[in-house]
């Protein structure tokens, strides 16, 4: 039997490729694990933060690329195809989860769409290898099973999460047929880092201003959650930067800006007028109030003085130190913990391989990619699921036009 279209993986953009199938195109999807749509779960930290509503190609690694089907397939499209599946839209901010706030929800519609579409999926198939025939393309499996069609859609994911199955391991097989791939990376994923006091200060969650050094130039910024660990830094702030990081990973510092919404005179001014009223009090209870009290130990040891000193007994000098360190608290990076925590990994198909309209390869006719194993990437925020879900419309709207010819 020769199907219209497989589709190897079932993810978010397989899974939302199949959903599309009005047309009941004869599809037949390839999943690995034992059941589909494992990372799906796990997005929006359960909730599914499956789109942004000011979506727009600009927080995208490659702007050009995104740009067309952002245009034709964007946020309007987005909420419009979930909202006939029966998934509503609850937003925070810009942040789009479904109003059950459980990425499940999402995962159950598709998966119900997918069967009233008699989209054929079979789990447990590992993909061992895939090539073109003449017009068709021929795919083998872990237990030398034959499967053809006249498309193959790639939706195999990236590097991240490997537990539920994206693991990169098509990425040679892709290659064989005369694609580039390039080097991927985890991101969106916390960091290990240089310092005494981590784990004094193990989970402790503030807001500032995180900014990425290199060379001592600010290479970008963010302003959301840090959350300290163990290890080093987490949370949003930290995911954000990630995407930035490039190369050899230890030649970057994180820099903390705990108090970001006053200036460095403001802040003077404010520990100048606080030593005046309660100068005198030990260096310790002096910052009671004012800091969280993990990070007490850890600033004034950045200032080398000792606890025990009456705050007005510190020089003005010491003071701009001391608002220097509270502005610029340094972490050295070692290094990312690796793609079983990242959410998502840069890298892979280079777009300049792949048609921007409709997913095709540049090289060889039928074979399509979408999702995250073309070298897209966006910030935390939707962006991310929202290419997935725009790749997997495209591509269909290319291969239904070629059917019906």
């Amino acid at each position: 039997m020769t199907y219209d279209a497989i589709v190897i993986g079932a993810g978010a953009a397989a899974l939302f490729f199949g959903a599309l199938n009005k047309d009941k195109l004869n599809i037949l999807m390839l999943e690995r694990n034992d059941r589909v749509g494992k990372k799906l779960l796990t997005t929006g930290n359960g909730r599914c933060n499956y789109t942004n509503t000011k979506l727009n190609e600009n927080p995208y690694n490659d702007a050009d690329f995104t740009s067309y089907i952002i245009n034709k397939y964007g946020y309007n499209s987005i909420e419009y195809k979930f909202k006939f599946m029966g998934i509503y839209p609850y937003i925070e901010e810009d942040r789009v989860y479904p109003m059950s706030l459980q990425a499940s929800s999402v995962l159950d519609v598709l998966r119900f769409e997918n069967e009233r579409n008699n989209v054929t999926i079979k789990t447990d198939v590992f993909v061992k290898s895939f090539n073109k025939d003449g017009e068709i393309f021929v795919i083998k499996d872990q237990n030398s099973n034959i499967y053809k069609a006249k498309s193959l859609v790639v939706a195999c994911g990236g590097s991240a999460m490997p537990k539920f199955g994206s693991d990169g391991n098509l990425f040679n097989q892709i290659k064989k047929l005369g694609m580039k791939i390039n080097e991927t990376k985890p991101a969106l994923v916390p960091y290990e880092c240089d310092y005494k006091y981590l784990k004094h200060l193990d989970g402790l969650r503030l807001k500032a201003k995180l900014s990425l050094i290199k060379d001592n130039k600010i290479i970008t910024y963010n302003i959301d959650d840090v959350l300290f660990t163990s290890y080093g830094l987490s949370g949003p702030t930290v995911f954000q930067l990630s995407r930035y990081i490039k190369g050899k990973e230890s030649d970057y510092k994180f820099c903390i800006d705990i108090f970001y919404t006053l200036s460095e005179s403001e802040l003077y001014t404010l520990l100048s007028d606080r030593r005046r009223d309660i100068g005198y009090k030990k260096l310790d209870d002096f910052f009671i109030g004012f800091l969280h009290k993990r990070l007490i130990i850890p600033i004034i040891d950045k200032l080398n003085i000792s606890k025990d000193i009456l705050a007005r007994d510190l020089s003005d000098a010491q003071l701009h130190t001391l608002v220097k360190i509270l502005k610029e608290f340094e972490l050295k990076i070692i290094k990312n913990k690796g793609y079983g925590i990242g959410q998502i990994s840069l890298g892979g198909v280079s777009t300049k391989e792949i048609n921007t309209k409709t997913m095709e390869s540049k090289k060889l006719k039928g074979l399509y990619f979408i999702g995250e194993v073309i070298d897209i990437d966006g910030p935390c925020g939707g962006y991310n699921l929202s290419f997935a879900w725009m790749s997997a419309m495209a591509a269909y709207d290319d291969i239904v036009l070629r059917w019906k010819a």
